[in-house]
């Protein structure tokens, strides 16, 4: 016996778990409450199984809906291709987007080179800044999407796409300990690995010292490989590092709690191209395999 999805199923179950709230979702597809309830229920019926776990303060997914999850994204991702394809062949315009340096370098330029190719005539602005500097400019109206990092100063809500592991990385093996003054190389205010690192140092009473200062990941890997100090880096960014190691527990220092990465978009006044690098987005970092070892 054949059994299918309907996408409009699937779509309201990735919405739910983007706004992580029925009813925002419902708002979101210009549908009831009642109406996306029914929906995910018959999608569980169809499935067999529950995807949801709800209760009055939050919606998680269960085993079987972390297992559709991806499935979902990806047969969406397709069915909308399949329609601007066809019925908008022709594309265009500029889309402006901001992201944090250490992501951007990182996990981006294979992300918008497969765009640029799927989508010629879409012409791409990326400015990498600190996360607090982009919400700015996104509140301001200087950019479609965004890419930042979360802490919890950050008031504006987006769609988590990625989970970031941090490590220390020095030159050496060094070793501190509590009476220790631990040199530091670091972002300037607000970066949130700033506030991440002296948090973690703060609440272990560890004595620090800014040394060196640089908005710039270039800047800040080539002082710590230079022996000024000891810095914070992505995990997966390490590896590709040389001169750089990893300091681990054994070094004394504290560990630096993961930081959430959420593209945020203005729904209501986004182009056709803007929309489309977003799905692009998502879909692309929900497919990489590297996100495995990120989280």
């Amino acid at each position: 016996m054949i059994r299918n999805i309907d996408i409009d199923l699937l779509r309201a179950f990735l919405t739910i778990y983007e706004a992580r709230s029925f009813s925002h979702a419902a708002e979101r597809l210009g549908r009831t409450q009642s109406t996306i309830s029914q929906q995910i229920k018959k999608l569980e019926d169809i499935l067999g199984h529950q995807v949801f776990l709800r209760n009055n303060r939050s919606v998680n997914l269960t085993t079987e809906g972390e297992v559709l999850l991806p499935y979902a994204r990806q047969i969406i991702s397709m069915n909308d291709e399949v329609f601007g394809r066809i019925s908008q062949p022709n594309i265009s315009g500029t889309v402006r987007l901001g992201a944090p340096e250490a992501f951007a370098t990182n996990h981006l330029p294979e992300v918008l080179a497969q765009f640029a190719k799927s989508h010629p005539t879409v012409a791409l602005e990326v400015h990498c800044d600190l996360s607090h500097n982009l919400v700015d400019q996104f509140e301001k109206g200087n950019f479609d999407l965004i890419l930042i990092k979360r802490d919890s100063k950050t008031k504006i809500y987006g769609n988590k796409v990625w989970r970031e592991s941090l490590v220390w990385a020095g030159r050496e093996k060094s070793k501190f300990h509590m009476n220790e003054t631990v040199p530091l190389v670091l972002s300037p205010h607000p970066c949130v690995y700033r506030s991440k690192v002296l948090d973690a140092l703060d609440k272990k009473k560890i004595k620090w010292n800014s040394v060196f200062t640089s908005a710039s990941m270039t800047g800040r890997i080539a002082a710590s490989k230079a022996g000024l100090g000891i810095t914070v880096v992505p995990k997966e960014m390490l590896s590709q590092v040389h001169g750089l190691t990893s300091l681990g527990e054994e070094s004394g220092l504290p560990p630096i709690p993961a930081i959430e990465i959420d593209l945020l978009q203005n729904e209501q006044v986004m182009s056709d191209a803007a929309k489309r690098l977003a799905e692009h987005i998502v879909f692309a970092l929900e497919n990489d395999p590297s996100i495995i070892q990120a989280a």
